[in-house]
C-alpha cells in the first residue's frame, strides 16, 4: 500500500508535465510542423493539428479577421483527386504522397454531386429548384454559393480560379462553361464538335485545354494587353487559342483524327505538358512538350523523371510513381475507352510508353478478368484509369431524363453529337 501511495503522485505528475510540454511547444516548432502539413497538402491533418489545443491554434494560420468563412478556396487543396463518390462517402488520393483518404460528408446527401476539380474541390447542386451551384472544400467544410444553376449535361472536368472565384466546367458535348458567384447564367465556349476541347486543367491561375488538333486554349481577360492586370468577372473572360495546333490539317473529322492522333494536356511536376499520341495507323512514337505559357511556345521534353502520367479521353493525371506501388515512373499510361460513370461499364485498357527510352513498355487489358456486371475497379491502376476516362451525369440529369421519357440505359454516338442547348443556361462566347 505504501509503495502504491508513493508511486501514484509521481505518475500523475509525469503525465501533467508531458501534456503541458506538448501544448507549450515554441511557436516556431508548431508553425514548422503545421507548415509541413500544408506543403504536403495534408489539409485534414492541418485542421486536426490546429484543433489539438488553443496554443497550437493561435500559432497557426486561420481565416483572416472578418474573413468570409464560405470561401472554399481558403486552404484550397491542390494535390488531391476524387477517385470515387457514393452517397455521402468520397475517396480521395494525394498524387504526390500516395495517401488515400476515405471521408464521410453528410452534406452530399442534401445536394446533387456534379463533379470535382483536379485539386479536390467538389461541385454540387442544390437539391431544390433551381439547383444552384455550390463549391465545397471537403477538408474545411467551407462552401461557396453561386447564383447559376448547375449544368445538366454530362460533366467531363471541373476547374476553379480565384480573384474572383470562378468555376469552369467542360461538358460531354464539348463545351466549356464558366461563371462567377454573381453570374445569372454560364458563359460558354462552343467550337465545332469534331474539334471539341479536352483535358481541362488549371495552371498558374488560368484554365487551359487542348483540342483535337493539339492547340492550347486558355482563359484570358477580354481586351487586356499582355501582362496587364484587371479586375475580372465571368463576363470579361474568354477562351482563346494561345498556341496553334500541332496538326495543321483543316479536316477535323473523325477519320482525320485516325491519321493525326490524340492530344492530352496535364499539369505534372510543376509544369504544364502537352502529350501527343500518334494514331494506330502511324508508326511515330508519342511526343511530350512542355507548354511555356509566358512565351507561348512548346518545348520538347525528353524525360518526366519519376512522374507517371495517366492520359485519358476525359481527364489526365500525374502522380509520383515512387509513392504508388506497381506504377512505373517515367511512363505515360494511355487509357481507353471513355465511359459514363454509373451507367454502362466497360473495363479499361492501357498502353504504357516510357518517355526517356522512347519505347512501349506494356499493354494492359482488364476485360478478361473482370466479372460480368462489376462496376468497380479491383486494383489501384484500374482506379486511376477509371478516373481519367469517366464522364459524369448528375442525378439532376437522371431525374429530368425520366420526366422527359428518355432512355438513359446506354450512351449512343448520336446522343454525343447532338446539341443540347436546353441542358443548361448559358451565354455564348463570341470567340
Amino acid at each position: 500500500m505504501t509503495s502504491s501511495q508513493t508511486t501514484l503522485p509521481s505518475t500523475l505528475s509525469t503525465q501533467k508535465r508531458s501534456r503541458h510540454g506538448w501544448t507549450s511547444l515554441p511557436y516556431d516548432i508548431v508553425r514548422s510542423k503545421a507548415g509541413r502539413f500544408l506543403a504536403d497538402d495534408d489539409i485534414d491533418y492541418y485542421m486536426a493539428f490546429r484543433a489539438t489545443c488553443p496554443d497550437w491554434r493561435s500559432a497557426t494560420k486561420d481565416y483572416p479577421e472578418k474573413a468570409d468563412y464560405t470561401d472554399a478556396t481558403r486552404f484550397q487543396p491542390s494535390k488531391w483527386v476524387l477517385l470515387h463518390q457514393r452517397d455521402d462517402l468520397v475517396t480521395l488520393v494525394n498524387v504526390d504522397t500516395g495517401r488515400f483518404l476515405c471521408k464521410s460528408i453528410p452534406l452530399l446527401r442534401e445536394h446533387f454531386f456534379v463533379g470535382a476539380t483536379g485539386g479536390g474541390l467538389i461541385l454540387l447542386g442544390d437539391s431544390t429548384e433551381p439547383s444552384r451551384a455550390r463549391l465545397l472544400n471537403p477538408f474545411t467544410g467551407s462552401i461557396a454559393h453561386f447564383k447559376v444553376p448547375v449544368p445538366v449535361a454530362g460533366v467531363r472536368a471541373v476547374a476553379v480560379t480565384t480573384a474572383p472565384l470562378m468555376v469552369f466546367v467542360s461538358t460531354h458535348h464539348g463545351d466549356i462553361l464558366w461563371a462567377d458567384q454573381n453570374s445569372e447564367c454560364f458563359k460558354s465556349f462552343r467550337p465545332s464538335y469534331s474539334n471539341r476541347p479536352t483535358c481541362l486543367t488549371t495552371f498558374a491561375g488560368k484554365v487551359y485545354a487542348t483540342d483535337q488538333q493539339g492547340s492550347v486554349i486558355s482563359s484570358a481577360v477580354a481586351g487586356a494587353a499582355a501582362g496587364e492586370q484587371r479586375l475580372r468577372s465571368a463576363l470579361m473572360i474568354s477562351m482563346d487559342t494561345t498556341i496553334p495546333g500541332l496538326d495543321t490539317s483543316p479536316d477535323t473529322s473523325y477519320l482525320a483524327w485516325t491519321k493525326t492522333g490524340k492530344y492530352y494536356l496535364v499539369e505534372s511536376g510543376g509544369g504544364l505538358l502537352l502529350v501527343t499520341r500518334a494514331s494506330c495507323f502511324d508508326t511515330n512514337l508519342p511526343v511530350v512538350h512542355r507548354v511555356d505559357t509566358e512565351r507561348k511556345v512548346l518545348e520538347p521534353v525528353s524525360s518526366i523523371e519519376n512522374r507517371a502520367i495517366f492520359a485519358g479521353p476525359v481527364k489526365c493525371l500525374s502522380v509520383d510513381a515512387d509513392k504508388f506501388q506497381g506504377i512505373k515512373g517515367g511512363c505515360i499510361y494511355f487509357v481507353e475507352p471513355e465511359i459514363i460513370r454509373g451507367r454502362d461499364y466497360e473495363p479499361s485498357s492501357m498502353t504504357v510508353f516510357h518517355v526517356a527510352t522512347r519505347g512501349w513498355q506494356d499493354s494492359i487489358t482488364f476485360g478478361w478478368s473482370t466479372p460480368k456486371g462489376c462496376f468497380h475497379p479491383f486494383t489501384l491502376i484500374q482506379a486511376l484509369a477509371d478516373y481519367c476516362r469517366s464522364a459524369h451525369y448528375s442525378e439532376l440529369f437522371e431525374i429530368d431524363a425520366r420526366e422527359w421519357g428518355w432512355d438513359i440505359s446506354s450512351d449512343s454516338e448520336s446522343d454525343e453529337s447532338s446539341d443540347d442547348d436546353d441542358a443548361y443556361p448559358s451565354e455564348p462566347d463570341d470567340v
